[in-house]
């Protein structure tokens, strides 16, 4: 026979108590908003030893995703894929939910889950990893992250759930070690995504990619494709570069702005199985302009303007879309399941109903979790440079044309090589220009 209410009602009182004040401290969303102000302001050193002193353990796999990428805002590759390798470690062994996970989200709400990362998080956190081992000159530590990235979306086998850009990328460290053959793969693979997601991802297959291939398709000899994309692609004056001699590459990866941060709504809706309204609390992305900024690289007498290739912003907008109707029937259920005990309690004494009614609000709490640090969007430029030092400026320029910020790099070209510059810009900052490294 089960115990009556009455008996466990101080056990319950003090576990009511508990959860108020965990529900107390502030949402995700909140802490990511401190972090981003010291970001805009340009002060990712600030915000990286305040994301490092709340997570002195590192146990925590959203923590480690933010203090991996502001280290690597910071200079400090190596550093960066340390604590980045944790986060991935930590992802993988939560791949399964847990039983207490489901109770959890169900009883509680649904920031009580141990987080994981939407799939797009996933594929970019080997994606970053590899820029950091680019960095750090390690070409053949970051094939491996890209190799690893292929599995990952070959086991979800959804092609809405490949990331073009990411393929994109894999191609281009393939080339870099001289695997034409797999970089053509890439690319081929690359250019069938954006295509397809191009209305969901607000980015069609980007012009350097069209380029691309029809570049190796011709150092190949497959005429009958590279005739077919070259008429496809309306690029009918195409002429492919030749490789080596005196010259070499650069590729510019550019990480621009922040990727937007989840908030929280709540709404009244009526349930049939307790006959009332109750209310339910969900994340959303509230909408907001993207800043107009022109980005160009000009290095010699070279100016090339970047080109979008990888939009965050919608990437997190769809995730969420996706997820909202599990979101939605985890919240209805977390609603009749409190809305049942703050009966049961109300029949054993009115402050009891009352106590449970308020922890039952405070604790009926959206899950905003999200990996911030992340860009809003990548843009790339890639050209050809004689072999040796050069010197590298990123112009970001305002709508009105009005130049706002510089970045500068020196680079060393290398004859037959590929150099990758991989840095962050997030705003203006009045205070230096920043310098960017490469490798």
């Amino acid at each position: 026979m089960a115990a009556p209410v009455c008996s466990t009602f101080p056990g319950r009182i003090t576990l009511a108590l508990l959860v108020v004040c965990i529900a107390g401290c502030a949402t995700y969303s909140k802490q990511a908003v401190s972090m981003r102000d010291n970001l805009l302001l340009g002060r990712a050193d600030l915000a990286r030893i305040s994301a490092e002193e709340k997570d002195e353990n590192q146990d925590d796999v959203l923590a480690s995703l933010n203090k991996g990428m502001l280290r690597r805002m910071t200079g400090d590759y190596a550093g960066s894929n340390r604590i980045f390798e944790i986060a991935k470690q930590s992802m993988e062994s939560l791949y399964g939910i847990s039983i207490t996970d489901a109770a959890a989200s169900v009883t509680i709400n649904d920031a009580v889950r141990d987080y994981k990362g939407d799939r797009y998080e996933q594929v970019l956190l080997h994606a970053y990893m590899a820029m950091n081992y680019l960095q750090l000159g390690q070409l053949d530590a970051a094939r491996v992250e890209m190799l690893q990235a292929d599995v990952k979306m070959m086991e979800w086998g959804e092609q809405p759930d490949e990331d073009p850009f990411v393929r994109y990328f894999s191609g281009m460290i393939f080339e870099a070690l001289g695997e034409e053959d797999q970089a053509l793969v890439a690319y081929r693979k690359a250019g069938k995504i954006y295509a397809s997601t191009s209305a969901a991802h607000s980015v069609g297959v980007p012009h350097l990619l069209k380029r691309d291939l029809l570049r190796l398709l011709a150092r190949q000899g497959l005429r009958d494709e590279y005739n077919k994309l070259k008429a496809e692609f309306g690029l009918s004056n195409f002429k492919p570069y030749k490789a080596g001699g005196d010259k070499g590459e650069l590729i510019v990866i550019l990480n621009y702005g922040l990727a937007p941060i989840r908030t929280e709504t709540a709404i009244m809706t009526y349930s049939p199985e307790v006959e009332s309204n109750v209310r339910v609390a969900f994340p959303i992305y509230e909408s907001s302009p993207k800043p107009v900024h022109r980005v160009r690289l000009q290095v010699r007498s070279k100016r090339v303007e970047l080109e979008t290739v990888e939009d965050i912003d919608s990437l997190a907008r769809e995730a969420l879309d996706q997820d909202m109707p599990l979101v939605m029937a985890r919240a209805l259920a977390r609603a009749v399941v409190k809305y049942q005990s703050q009966k049961n309690a109300q029949e054993q004494s009115a402050l009891a109903g009352f106590l449970l009614t308020v922890t039952n609000l405070a604790t009926e709490r959206a899950d905003t979790r999200s990996w911030t640090t992340l860009p809003q969007e990548i843009q790339l430029a890639r050209v050809q440079l004689p072999a040796g030092q050069q010197q590298v400026n990123i112009q970001i320029s305002n709508a009105a044309g009005q130049l706002v910020d510089v970045i500068e790099a020196e680079v060393e070209i290398k004859s037959g090589k590929l150099t990758f510059l991989t840095p962050h810009w997030i705003a203006p900052t009045p205070v230096q220009t920043r310098m960017a490294t490469s490798k």
